[in-house]
């Protein structure tokens, strides 16, 4: 059985005690499994998300990451886990511009002050970025763009992914490169993932799926 590495027990997220964003939501992610939450814009996926990989806080209820309870950890202490422990990729890749491909993968391993170069390497060569790595953002397709987001990821070892509509803003091809991506962040680095998508389902992405709608989620299927 795989390891649970993301909990999320009761997690409510309302604004000024009126507007509520998420009701009751329960999930769990595991080691080397993937999750698929989709729902219409609005229903709260991107706060979700946030919350999920400690970018904002819920009301009520907890997250608990790799063992430890995320939601009412300091900043400081945040930062750590968002810098350690999750992987984002975004609906557009949020690549630095002035920085290489290769710069960009590494960029988390320099801000964590640890070794990059063999890491890097292996990134490379896992997601076929090795002849793009001298290039640079706009010297690139945006699905190559989201490949290198993926890279750049999963470079700290993190234990989850969370990926919010990372296939939007793609054609066919792109979109087939990105979830090919996905699996080999899944099967061969054994991270986490939840994806966030308007799509009930992704071609050949295998994955549990969740409907989230006005802040409720339900498996769905």
């Amino acid at each position: 059985m795989m390891t649970t590495v993301l909990a999320a027990s009761g997690v409510w997220k309302s604004y000024d005690g009126r507007s509520v964003v998420l009701r009751d939501v329960n999930l769990e992610a595991r080691a080397g499994e993937a999750v698929l939450i989709w729902g219409a814009n609005g229903s709260g996926k991107t706060t979700l998300l946030s919350i999920l990989g400690g970018l904002d806080i819920p009301t009520k209820g907890s997250v608990v990451l790799g063992g430890r309870e995320i939601a009412r950890l300091k900043e400081s202490a945040l930062a750590k886990v968002r810098l350690h422990d999750v992987g984002f990729v975004f609906q557009t890749h949020n690549l630095i511009d002035d920085l290489t491909v290769e710069e960009n993968v590494a960029l988390p391993l320099r801000l964590a002050r640890r070794p990059a170069d063999d890491r890097v390497a292996d990134l490379l060569q896992t997601f076929e970025l090795v002849r793009l790595a001298a290039r640079r953002p706009n010297e690139i397709s945006v699905g190559e763009g989201q490949r290198v987001a993926v890279a750049r990821a999963l470079a700290n070892g993190p234990k989850v992914i969370l990926a919010d509509e990372p296939t939007a803003a793609l054609d066919a091809k792109g979109t087939a490169a990105v979830l090919v991506a996905f699996e080999l962040a899944r099967t061969s680095f054994h991270a986490a993932l939840i994806v966030a998508s308007h799509d009930a389902e992704l071609p050949g992405f295998s994955a549990e799926v969740h409907h989230l709608e006005e802040g409720t989620l339900r498996p769905s299927g």
